[in-house]
């Protein structure tokens, strides 16, 4: 059976539940995922962050992918993790907003021009300070620090500007804070006798962690200097990266000008020994710090209008924690906590963080899947009336296929032109049904004729040019009317049976008559077509828009119509229910037409779910009527041989109803007939 996950997040109101649960294995609890289910997911994933980033900083053209091993952003593009987890999405898109935001706010030319923002003076200071030799070293020095305390203020300046313009988001910036910064350790540890040492690592520490809510400002001396430089309650005043740098290099100088002196050796000046800064070669990526995920240092608390309603009056508001005998003593066993958590933000500082990437062929059968439009539809749903227990399966819906997903995508049945001589008959099919089709089409012309008749003599409507001389000898009736007959714009989807049964000669006549139709389609104006396959794929029913002629030539049936295969099993209705919303509904000024081809009954089991016999020929008749709800005229043909297909006709004839017909698909007369049948009555 399905179990469902009620993982709720700040997108289940509008991504829906089924968006973030899987199946699980009802003894084990193992999450059951094929991996084209899981890189469909993720595809939707990408798309519903992309589109938070697009609304987020008004651009529409900034790219979000699923590649590398780090999250990061190059000013251009958006770079995250190809791992995903549900319960992690809303701190994913946190993740997401914070780089999108970085692109739209960000100068990222200031950290490689960091050289020329530090005055001879900083330099002298340092050289005199400790024992440096070198302008070079002691610039190598203050980069390694400024660049730390440049990532965590410029990260509150934008974070700032999304709370101000899209409050909406705030509970994906606190996901995201959460995830990486909310730790026990760290709580403890502000509030204890470790990291009050007078070095840069301790400052650092408390400096990370000043929007925490146990944070002492009287931790370390300048700390409240620091808290009141930065000013977290109006930094919205920094406008540019550029005032965020002069914070910073106002936030280092209050730090040097409370450490000790420290002799340091120049080869070493741009790194201290301590991780919590990089020089120059701190970050072996091409991006920008600024740019990077180590940013989320500092939580969204911190602004002015934070949830706890703390206020920048004072020392007081912000000073958490006490001092001498009040401080705690943490245990070596939390000793080791707090250097874990501690190395995690340095991590997230430095952009050293670990993530899972697509291999090369996952990222080309991703990027089919994604340019496909493949979803994951919830169908079938039943509720055992005596246990109340809940069963669903998943349907796969690839909305537009192309060469990428036949060669990428994975679809055993997408590969028709791999077996020779199928592939031969195959392209056969394919060209009798153009040359039927073109037929067809002269045999259906009339549904694009346009009659008009002209009714004169009458006493309204428009002046008859010809009768205006008869005014004058009592004939006033001069005025004519033309009534235009015409028929209604029409939309068809045709929908095939693509399992296994139907492979050979059935499969083959099932594509002559479909292409035919498509071609014949093609010849009329007012008359649009979409054509589906339905079949099965590792155990999920699947179902593909292989031809929507509103958007694509007949070339397409031509080129890609050779590859599709039948194989597998018959979901039937479980693929009309992931449809639904692709079906156009019938309207005063469109009508709308659904034909079927298929030889019987419906028959698959998905993972946990079963379906056959007369529960799935009911659903199925279902889906059916709901269909003819929407106008929807519904025309069904049953691929039959003859014989003993009696019994399956009678169990279509229940699925179809009244509009099932037995008929050689690629006779041109019969088929001919019954279009003529629905497609020409008004």
């Amino acid at each position: 059976m399905i179990i469902n996950n009620n993982t709720q997040t700040n997108s289940s109101w509008w991504l829906g539940k089924d968006f973030f649960e899987g199946e699980q294995d009802i003894l084990t609890g193992v999450t059951v995922t094929d991996r084209t289910a899981e890189l469909i997911k993720l595809s939707g994933y990408r798309r519903a962050i992309s589109n938070f980033v697009n609304i987020v900083t008004g651009k529409s053209n900034i790219p979000v992918r699923f590649e590398g091993r780090d999250s990061y952003t190059d000013g251009k593009s958006v770079t995250i993790s190809a791992s995903i987890k549900d319960k992690d999405f809303d701190s994913t898109v946190g993740l997401a907003l914070h780089e999108g935001s970085h692109v739209l706010l960000t100068d990222f030319k200031v950290l490689p021009e960091l050289d020329t923002y530090i005055t001879d003076t900083h330099s002298r200071n340092i050289n005199e300070k400790h024992g440096l030799k070198s302008h070079m070293a002691s610039v190598s020095y203050i980069k390694a620090k400024v660049r730390n305390l440049l990532n965590i203020i410029e990260d509150r300046r934008i974070d700032n500007f999304v709370f101000k313009s899209a409050p909406g988001y705030k509970g994906y910036y606190h996901a995201l804070y959460n995830r990486y910064f909310s730790s026990p350790i760290i709580d403890k540890a502000l509030l204890s006798t470790s990291h009050r040492e007078l070095d840069w690592e301790s400052y650092m520490f408390h400096i990370i962690n000043i929007t925490n809510a146990n944070r002492d400002l009287n931790a370390l001396p300048g700390l409240l200097d620091i808290y009141k430089a930065v000013d977290l309650a109006n930094i919205g005043r920094l406008k540019t990266t550029q005032d965020a740098l002069a914070v910073a290099l106002e936030v280092f100088d209050i730090v040097e000008a409370n450490i000790p002196a420290a002799t340091l050796e120049d080869d070493s000046a741009g790194d201290d020994g301590d991780s919590e800064t990089t020089g120059e070669q701190g970050n072996t990526s091409n991006q920008s710090d600024v740019g990077s995920t180590g940013e989320e240092a500092t939580t969204p608390e911190g602004d002015a209008d934070s949830d706890d309603g703390s206020k920048a009056d004072g020392e007081e508001a912000f000073s958490g924690g006490g001092s001498g005998s009040d401080l705690i003593e943490l245990s070596p066993r939390q000793e080791k906590q707090l250097e874990k958590a501690i190395q995690k933000q340095k991590d997230f500082i430095n952009n050293n963080i670990k993530k899972t990437k697509l291999n090369k062929s996952e990222q080309r059968k991703m990027q089919a899947l994604d340019e496909s439009g493949s979803e994951i539809k919830k169908v079938g749903r039943t509720v055992n009336k005596y246990t109340g227990n809940v069963y669903e399966t998943e349907c796969i819906v690839v909305k537009k296929l192309t060469q990428n997903v036949i060669d990428n995508a994975g679809y055993t049945f997408l590969h028709g032109q791999s077996w020779v001589s199928k592939g031969l008959l195959l392209k056969e099919a394919i060209a009798k049904g153009v040359t039927l089709g073109r037929q067809l089409g002269k045999k259906l012309k009339l549904r694009s004729e346009e009659r008009n008749t002209k009714f004169s003599r009458l006493d309204s409507g428009k002046i008859d040019k010809r009768l205006i001389g008869s005014l004058g000898y009592g004939a006033e009736r001069i005025f004519q009317q033309v009534m235009n007959d015409k028929f209604t714009p029409a939309n068809v989807h045709i929908s095939i049976d693509a399992s296994g049964s139907m492979a050979g000669s059935r499969f083959y006549n099932c594509q002559t008559a479909v292409v035919a139709i498509a071609k014949a389609a093609s010849m009329i104006e007012n008359l649009n077509v979409q054509i589906s396959y339905r079949t099965t794929t590792q155990d999920k029913p699947i179902i593909i828009i292989a031809y929507d002629s509103r958007v694509d030539s007949f070339r397409k049936v031509t080129s890609l119509f050779k590859h599709i295969c039948a194989s597998n099993l018959t979901p039937e209705g479980l693929t009309f229910e992931a449809i639904k919303s692709e079906l156009v509904a019938a309207s005063g000024d469109k009508e709308s037409f659904f034909i079927n081809f298929s030889d019987g009954m419906p028959y698959c089991e998905p993972k946990g779910y079963q379906y056959y016999g007369n529960g799935a020929l009911d659903h199925t008749r279902k889906q059916v009527d709901n269909m003819r709800k929407m106008g929807i005229k519904v025309l069904s043909y049953f691929i039959g041989t003859g014989g003993t297909d009696s019994h399956y006709l009678a169990d279509f004839t229940k699925m179809y109803g009244k509009s099932a017909s037995s008929i050689n698909v690629t006779s041109l007369i019969p088929l001919a007939k019954t279009l003529n049948q629905m497609f020409l009555t008004k």
